[in-house]
């Protein structure tokens, strides 16, 4: 579903993403590794919209997409959940997912109570909470309360930046349920994570990258494979 092609991305003179192709299939969740500061979060912007490529393709379900607004790439079901967020500032838990829901056009309201009840069932402590400040919440909560944002949207590909970072371990636990969940009704994810004992057993494939090119491609369930990204990251 998602398809990079030789992509080039700066930020202005620093050349970040440099000739990087990889792809990701539907109910397929792919992991991009690398140490900090290669490029693994500027890949993510760059197929969300959020950063504009300077070259190369990006398509999506077959249709480029490199350079379209993020609200654009949005609508056409691409979700992005960011390392930081982004839970807005003196808006409630429902607030928040109220936003979520232009992701999709032409859902007649009650679609859209629907899609709503439908996410406090599935993150039973957002409904708890959905009159609280979302900056309020924990940070495993917030965590959530970004993913479901995005979910409620109903997205066909996800992109997720670092979602376990700072959390605990049982709250990781539940957020990688929720992405073998994606994985089981189809979505292509694309998964940047630093914990890699966590990110290999959901993922199917990954790529390792560096200075913002692929280093290697490997299969999640190959021991050799495995190996050779330790040592990759490691280095």
């Amino acid at each position: 579903m998602i398809e990079i092609d030789t992509l080039h991305t700066h930020y202005g003179l620093s050349h970040i993403i440099q000739g990087t192709s990889l792809r990701a299939g539907k109910g397929e969740v792919v992991g991009i590794f690398g140490r900090n500061g290669v490029g693994k979060t500027t890949l993510l912007k760059s197929v969300a919209g959020w950063v504009k490529p300077s070259s190369g393709q990006i398509r999506f379900a077959g249709q480029p997409i490199g350079g379209l607004a993020p609200d654009e790439i949005a609508r056409r079901g691409i979700g992005f959940v960011p390392e930081d967020r982004r839970i807005f500032p003196g808006l409630t838990v429902k607030e928040n997912l109220d936003l979520g829901l232009l992701q999709r056009r032409g859902r007649s309201g009650s679609e859209q109570r629907a899609a709503l009840e439908s996410i406090f069932e599935r993150f039973p402590r957002l409904a708890e909470r959905r009159r609280q400040l979302g900056t309020t919440l924990s940070g495993g909560e917030q965590q959530m309360l970004a993913i479901a944002r995005v979910l409620i949207g109903e997205p066909k590909a996800i992109l997720i930046d670092e979602p376990s970072e700072g959390l605990a371990p049982m709250i990781v636990a539940e957020i990688f349920a929720i992405i073998r969940e994606l994985k089981e009704q189809g979505a292509a994810v694309l998964l940047v994570e630093q914990n890699l004992h966590e990110a290999l057993s959901v993922c199917d494939r990954f790529y390792a990258i560096d200075r913002g090119t692929v280093l290697m491609e490997g299969d999640a369930e190959d021991d050799a494979d495995r190996n050779r990204l330790i040592a990759a990251i490691a280095v």
